[in-house]
C-alpha cells in the first residue's frame, strides 16, 4: 500500500498506465565558443516562438473541449514563454558560462523552481508545475522532440506519473481516465483541481509512484483516504466491493436532494452557497443547485499569471464567473496575500512569524497599486451582476473604514470616466481573527454581511498552525472555546440583522451541521462536492434540538467530550461524498 494526499474523493479500480513527463527531456550539455553564442541566440528565439505558437493552439483546443477556465493556464504559460527576462537570463548564461542554450535554459528553470518551491504557501508552490511545463516544452522544441497530440488511454486506466503537467493533462482523453496518482502535487495543483471538477478520484504526493508502480499493475485508488493498493489481495478487493456499494447507495440516496430546498425540518430556510476558486468549479456548483457563490477566492487568477493581471484581465475573469451564476449572488473575496501566501512576482520581506505578518486587508492597504485595480474590476462587474466584496483577515473597524475610503475614491474615478458600477455594492468582512470575532457586534453594524473563516480562526484561537504536523493534535475545530466564540459571532450577526455565512472547512462537514445550526449559523458556503451531504443534515435538523445540542457542547470542557456528545446525538448525516 502506498500513501499520499487525497485531492479528489472517490474510489477507482483499474490498470496502471505510467507516463513519463519530466521537464528536462534529457537536456544535452556542452561547451561552446564565444563565436557560437549568436547561433545559440537564434536557436532560443526560434524555440520560444515555436513554443508560444504551440501553446496558443493548445489554449484554443482546450478552450473548445474543456471550456475557457481550463484553457486559461496555457495563456499564462504563453506569457511566461514570451517573458523577456526569461530570454535574457538564458542568453546571459550562454555568454558568461559558454554553454549551449539547452543547458542554460535548464539552469534558469531550476533557479525559478528553487525560488517558487521555497515559498511556504502550498497553493502557490503548486505553480512550479507551470514552470516545469514551460521548461519541458521549450527544451523539447530545442532538441526537436515532439510529444503526441493526444495520449491513447485504455478505458478506465489509472494514470500514474511523477507530475501531471498542464500540457499533458490537456492531451489526456479525460473521459477515459479512471483515476490519477502523482508524485508531486497538492490540493490546489492544476491536475487536482481538474480531477475534482471531473469527479475523477486522485491522489498526489505518493513518493516514487512512477517507479514503484509499473504499467499493467492492478490498482485501487482511494481518493478520500489517500491510499493506493498495488496488485491488492482478494480480501482488499472484497472490502472495496463493499465500500463502493455503500458509496453508490449513499450518492443515490443524496441525489434526490438536488432539487429540494435547503430547509430544516421545522421550516427554516438555510441558504447553501458554494466555495470556488476558478470558473471550472462553478460547473459542479450549478449542478448541485447552489444558491450562489458564498466565497470566490480570487488568488487562483493571480497565481496563473507571470505578473499582476491588469484591471481588464481581472474584469473579464470575474465577469465570466458572475455571468454563470446570474441572477444569484457571487461573493468575491479580495486578494488574500501575506504571511505564507505570496506570489513569485510580488516579493515581500521575510517575516519572523509569517502567520502573524502583513496579511489580507492590511497588506492591500499598503499596496494601493494592487488594491485599486481589483476594486475597479469588481465594481464594473457589479454594474451588471449581483456581486459582493469580501474583505480578508479583518482585524478591526479601522481597516474596514480605510477600505471603504479607497472604495469611494475608486467609485469617483469610475464615475468621472463614465463607467457604470453599483454604488451600493455590498461590502462584507471575514471573521477569522480573534479580535474581529470579539468585535463582531461592532463590525456587523459597519458592513453588509459577515463570513466566518473557521480555518484561520481555529488556528489563531488555539495557537496551532494547521499546516504544522507536529502540533496537528492541537488544531481542533470542536474545541469548546472555539464553539463559544462562534456562538458569540452568530449572536452578534443576528442582533445587527446581518447574514453570517460559515465558509471554512468546518462548515462542509455534515457531522458538524446540526451543532453549527444550534450555535446560530443560518447560512453555509461549502465545496460543491459537500453540498448534498450538508443539505441532508440541514433537512434532518430541528432547530430546538440543535440549540439544545449546542448549549450542552459549549458547557463541556474538552474536545473529546464534544466529540462524544456529537456521536451520542447523531449530529449530522453520513458523509457520502
Amino acid at each position: 500500500m502506498l500513501r499520499g494526499t487525497g485531492v479528489s474523493p472517490g474510489v477507482a479500480r483499474g490498470t496502471a498506465l505510467v507516463i513519463a513527463c519530466g521537464y528536462r527531456s534529457a537536456a544535452p550539455r556542452r561547451s561552446i565558443q564565444p563565436s557560437e553564442a549568436e547561433g545559440e541566440r537564434l536557436r532560443l528565439d526560434a524555440a520560444l516562438a515555436a513554443a508560444a505558437a504551440q501553446l496558443a493552439a493548445l489554449q484554443e483546443d482546450v478552450g473548445e473541449r474543456l471550456g475557457p477556465s481550463q484553457a486559461e493556464i496555457f495563456g499564462a504559460q504563453t506569457l511566461a514563454v514570451q517573458d523577456p527576462e526569461l530570454r535574457e537570463r538564458v542568453l546571459r548564461r550562454v555568454r558568461e558560462k559558454r554553454i549551449n542554450v539547452e543547458a542554460a535554459l535548464s539552469e534558469v528553470i531550476d533557479e525559478y523552481l528553487r525560488i517558487i518551491e521555497a515559498v511556504p504557501d502550498t497553493y502557490l508552490r503548486e505553480r512550479a508545475a507551470d514552470v516545469r511545463d514551460v521548461g519541458r516544452r521549450v527544451l523539447s522544441t530545442l532538441i526537436e522532440r515532439r510529444g503526441p497530440s493526444s495520449l491513447v488511454i485504455p478505458a478506465g486506466a489509472i494514470v500514474v506519473t511523477e507530475e501531471l503537467l498542464p500540457s499533458v493533462t490537456a492531451r489526456l482523453e479525460l473521459d477515459r481516465v479512471g483515476g490519477l496518482v502523482t508524485e508531486r502535487g497538492h490540493r490546489f495543483s492544476h491536475s487536482s483541481i481538474l480531477a475534482r471538477s471531473l469527479g475523477t478520484p486522485a491522489i498526489a504526493g505518493v513518493p516514487e509512484a512512477s517507479v514503484r508502480i509499473r504499467t499493467g499493475d492492478r490498482l485501487i485508488v482511494d481518493g478520500l483516504a489517500g491510499v493506493v493498493f498495488v496488485n491488492p489481495e482478494p480480501s482488499v478487493e472484497g472490502e472495496y466491493d463493499r465500500l463502493e456499494a455503500e458509496l453508490r447507495a449513499g450518492k443515490e440516496e443524496l441525489s434526490h436532494l438536488v432539487e429540494l430546498p435547503s430547509v430544516t425540518r421545522d421550516g427554516t430556510t438555510v441558504p447553501l452557497y458554494a466555495n470556488v476558486s476558478q470558473l471550472a468549479d462553478t460547473e459542479s456548483a450549478l449542478r448541485f443547485e447552489a444558491d450562489g457563490i458564498g466565497l470566490y477566492r480570487t488568488e487562483f487568477a493571480f497565481s496563473i499569471h507571470p505578473a499582476f493581471p491588469t484591471e481588464d484581465e481581472q474584469y473579464e475573469s470575474l465577469a465570466r464567473v458572475a455571468e454563470r451564476f446570474h441572477p444569484r449572488r457571487v461573493v468575491f473575496r479580495l486578494l488574500d496575500l501575506g504571511g505564507d501566501k505570496v506570489l513569485p512576482y510580488f516579493p515581500m520581506p521575510p517575516a519572523r512569524n509569517p502567520s502573524l505578518a502583513q496579511r489580507g486587508v492590511r497588506l492591500l492597504l499598503r499596496h494601493p497599486d494592487v488594491l485599486k485595480p481589483q476594486l475597479r474590476a469588481l465594481l464594473r462587474v457589479s454594474a451588471v451582476h449581483p456581486a459582493s466584496i469580501l474583505l480578508p483577515v479583518v482585524g478591526g473597524l479601522e481597516e474596514v473604514r480605510e477600505i471603504r475610503d479607497v472604495l469611494r475614491q475608486v467609485q469617483a474615478e469610475l464615475a468621472a470616466e463614465g463607467r457604470p458600477f453599483n454604488p451600493d455594492v455590498p461590502l462584507g468582512a471575514m471573521i477569522e481573527v480573534p479580535s474581529a470575532a470579539l468585535m463582531a457586534r461592532t463590525l456587523a453594524r459597519e458592513v453588509a454581511f459577515l463570513s466566518l473563516g473557521t480555518n484561520d480562526l481555529v488556528q489563531y484561537v488555539l495557537a496551532a498552525d494547521r499546516e504544522d504536523e507536529s502540533i496537528a493534535p492541537y488544531y481542533q475545530p470542536l474545541h469548546p472555546g472555539v464553539l463559544r466564540l462562534i456562538g458569540s459571532v452568530a449572536d452578534a450577526a443576528v442582533s445587527a440583522g446581518r447574514e453570517l455565512t460559515i465558509c471554512g472547512e468546518m462548515g462542509g462537514d455534515p457531522l458538524h451541521t446540526r451543532l453549527l445550526l444550534g450555535l446560530g449559523l443560518r447560512s453555509f458556503s461549502v465545496a460543491p462536492g459537500e453540498m448534498l451531504a450538508v443539505k441532508s443534515a440541514i433537512r434532518e435538523t430541528r432547530l430546538d434540538d440543535a440549540r439544545d445540542l449546542a448549549q450542552r457542547a459549549v458547557e463541556l470542557g474538552s474536545v473529546a467530550e464534544v466529540e462524544a456528545l456529537l456521536g451520542e446525538r447523531g449530529a449530522g448525516a453520513p458523509d457520502a461524498s
